[in-house]
């Protein structure tokens, strides 16, 4: 059962200042936003806007300089490196641009990498792995290395990959900017798929060609958002 429009991350008020000698720079203004269950988001936005450093705060990865960041109900600016890295294990997928599969493993042990990370068995990491690559269409393509897979194919053995732990919140950072047009759709309409089984998906991007793909656009100009629904 789909919780459709469930909140399940926030920022509010949120934003990113990094210090330079005696210098501040402002990555990303005082800004609120929050993620949905069944919803693909875009964030677009240039190289240097402040794009990548919202997707960063939504996936634990960097503390906020002031204002609050909310992941599946929880306060995280306060909690220790190792709760925001079990938070990243456990609540979120992430898929990048480099797609960052691990050479000398086949299609099928790159997927069941996290969850051996989570201290599940060989055997049950192995049936979920299976079931996470056929349902991105990869399921011939198990035991291929890395290598020997195509962009686009290698891309949806990362979705698996970050599908695999079944977070609620799927973070995506450039994830179509290697890919071939038919291999955008192909990448596209799977995680449109998963949004529609009730992820949170959101996908960060400066390519334009993705918006009909999107439940909602957060645009991003140096360092401020404007969030507009899809009509």
């Amino acid at each position: 059962m789909n919780n459709e429009n469930k909140i399940v991350a926030r920022v509010v008020d949120a934003g990113k200042e990094y210090k330079a000698g005696d210098t501040v720079i402002t990555a990303l203004q005082a800004s609120s936003i929050e993620l949905k269950s069944g919803e693909l988001m875009l964030i677009i936005g240039p190289s240097g806007s402040g794009k990548t450093t919202l997707l960063s705060l939504f996936g634990c990865v960097i503390y906020p300089s002031y204002g609050e960041v909310w992941i599946d109900g929880i306060k995280v600016n306060e909690l220790s490196e190792k709760k925001l890295a079990d938070i990243r294990l456990k609540k979120i997928g992430f898929v990048f641009q480099k797609f960052n599969l691990i050479a000398p493993l086949t299609a099928l042990e790159n997927v069941m990498m996290p969850l051996i990370l989570q201290g599940a068995s060989d055997k049950e990491a192995k049936i979920k792995a299976t079931e996470a690559l056929v349902k991105v269409g990869m399921g011939d393509r198990m035991k291929n290395l890395s290598n020997d897979l195509s962009g686009g194919q290698q891309q949806r053995v990362a979705i698996a990959r970050a599908l695999v732990i079944n977070p609620e919140i799927m973070l995506c950072d450039e994830p179509t900017a290697s890919l071939d047009i038919e291999s955008v759709d192909i990448v596209m309409g799977e995680l449109k798929q998963l949004a529609r089984q009730g992820k949170a998906v959101v996908v960060v991007t400066h390519d334009t060609r993705l918006e009909p793909f999107a439940d909602r656009i957060v645009y991003v100009l140096d360092g401020s958002i404007v969030d507009k629904p899809v009509a």
